[in-house]
């Protein structure tokens, strides 16, 4: 759609009161959304610029959300609501980045809002494979060159930066480009009040190509090692890249998680029972407008 148009379709469907006949039927139920960078005022949006989202248009989304949600823990997934006339957001964050640390956490704070961060311990304090290659590529990665990362490489990243420096001429030298959050960043939001940690995996794999015993590796290092560091840490995974399959959820049953998240499917219903190992999210993308944002989390 024509982007002026669609600005206008957004803000006539918003005045019209739609979103307030939405909310209303999802009393009870709860979004949670799915963000994965913060970019800080000031920095410099590089890499896959679909993920970073900037400082000012984060912190009017939480302003949107304090007017017609809850926001509630993760922990609240799964326990019956009181009696509200708001639905209940969480709000989570993928890959611990660096701003979404530090400038995503400071907005948070701000407002009194908890959030869950999923982290993938080998992943910290490094620039990801697809910032990497998204910055050769004008901000975003084709779908055949992501399926040929996530099914041939396995989304292992020393994996897919060995094919990419053998296939392109690539450049990791832009001081632009984010960084996944190094272990003082993520030491100081964990000390947050509301602020809890979760496993991303250890290494954030595409864990629908790994077998035992790699797979269990993956999920029950990441646990330990959080549960080392953190005393903030619950029982919950968000899978990489958004992949999972029969045996992805036979595997984390048994490491002993309570639920884990995909990357898309809307909302987790009132009645929704635990554990639960493919629970819905709604991903929240950079660029995406503020009446946008208002119709998504209205269902709409």
């Amino acid at each position: 759609m024509n982007p002026t148009l669609k600005h206008f379709a957004e803000g006539a469907l918003v005045r019209s009161g739609i979103t307030r006949l939405a909310r209303r039927a999802r009393r009870g139920h709860t979004l949670v959304l799915a963000y994965h960078n913060v970019l800080p005022d000031g920095d410099t949006i590089a890499g896959d610029k679909n993920l970073h989202l900037p400082q000012k248009e984060f912190a009017l989304q939480l302003d949107v959300v304090s007017e017609t949600h809850e926001a509630v823990s993760i922990e609240a997934i799964g326990c019956v609501s009181p009696l509200s006339n708001r639905p209940r957001v969480v709000i989570t964050f993928d890959d611990a980045y660096a701003g979404a640390l530090t400038a995503g956490v400071e907005e948070l704070e701000k407002r009194g809002m908890p959030a869950t961060i999923f982290v993938a311990p080998a992943l910290i304090d490094s620039v990801s494979w697809w910032d990497i290659l998204a910055e050769q590529t004008d901000g975003a990665i084709a779908g055949d060159l992501r399926r040929h990362v996530l099914e041939s490489l396995g989304g292992n990243a020393d994996s897919v930066l060995r094919w990419a420096d053998s296939t392109f001429t690539i450049s990791r030298s832009n001081p632009n480009l984010p960084r996944i959050g190094n272990m003082a960043q993520l030491t100081a939001a964990a000390s947050r009040p509301g602020v809890t940690i979760g496993s991303h995996s250890w290494s954030h794999p595409n864990l629908c190509a790994l077998r035992d015993p790699d797979l269990g590796t993956e999920l029950r290092r990441s646990d330990q090692w959080l549960r080392s560091q953190f005393s903030c840490v619950v029982p919950w995974l968000s899978y990489p890249y958004g992949l999972y399959n029969a045996s992805v959820k036979r595997a984390i049953a048994k490491a002993g998680y309570r639920g884990a998240f995909r990357i898309d499917g809307g909302w987790v219903r009132s009645s929704a029972s635990l554990p639960s190992y493919a629970l819905p999210r709604l991903s929240i993308p950079s660029g995406l407008s503020l009446n946008g944002f208002r119709l998504r989390l209205a269902g709409l």
